[in-house]
């Protein structure tokens, strides 16, 4: 074909036909580009087709990620939702005789109340999608926003249990372990002990003081601080797994 295309070329110049050597040549330019531009349209397509592609998988990803994230954040929730009921009776045993807390396991309410768990969700995608610049790649908007607003709020979960960490550690536990037996109320959690304190000691007395009523009431709103951080990371795990089921 090029041949083909000097020849006629040659031929035009050789026969002096200047101006029609030229249209030829405009022509000639005019197919180049075209063509140029053709193959330029081709290897978008192509980029188009691949980048789909990615993102199909991507979606499919987060998908797999986030449906693995909710089922342990409910496992989280649930167990803070004990925690919190537990709380909330031994705050309405607060004053009573002990005639009435003889009735109740104070020990196992304790041990239940401060059985803490963090919830740590999975980010491997996520991560990986930000740290290779892949997130652009997703093309919904929406979808990109609550990805940026789960790290937002996962923030705000570390926020809550920092939160809660510090009054544990530093109010609630060094009053546990002046006015109760530690080993009692560890008897009913994961160290399960089989035999309790062999020490006197008098729990019933706590009930009595305004500072333990005080520790629990902080107690309750350090865990329902934690517990609508969890719920705000609930919401948009939701719209996350929406907006990629169509992938899974």
């Amino acid at each position: 074909m090029i041949k083909f295309f000097r020849h006629i070329r040659k031929r035009l110049i050789g026969e002096n036909r200047f101006s029609k050597y030229l249209l030829y040549a405009i022509g000639e330019i005019i197919l180049v580009v075209i063509g140029i531009l053709i193959a330029l349209q081709i290897n978008n397509w192509n980029n188009n087709e691949l980048n789909k592609k990615e993102e199909a998988l991507i979606l499919k990803n987060l998908n797999f990620e986030f449906n693995k994230n909710k089922k342990d954040l409910q496992i989280i929730k649930n167990n803070y939702q004990r925690l919190i009921e537990a709380t909330k009776q031994l705050l309405d045993l607060i004053g009573e005789k002990n005639i009435t807390l003889q009735k109740h396991n104070t020990d196992s309410l304790i041990s239940e109340s401060i059985n803490y768990l963090d919830y740590r969700p999975t980010e491997n995608v996520l991560s990986d999608l930000i740290s290779s610049g892949n997130l652009k790649l997703i093309s919904s908007d929406s979808l990109r926003l609550h990805l940026f607003q789960w790290s937002s709020f996962i923030n705000e979960k570390e926020e809550a249990w920092e939160t809660l960490d510090d009054f544990s550690q530093n109010m609630m536990m060094p009053y546990l372990t002046k006015n109760a037996s530690l080993k009692n109320i560890d008897s009913y959690g994961f160290l399960d002990w089989k035999q309790g304190s062999k020490l006197q000691t008098e729990t019933k007395g706590m009930f009595l003081d305004i500072e333990f009523e005080n520790n629990l009431d902080n107690h309750a709103w350090s865990l329902t601080n934690y517990l609508l951080a969890l719920d705000n990371l609930e919401t948009t795990i939701n719209s996350i797994i929406t907006q990629t089921s169509k992938y899974r």
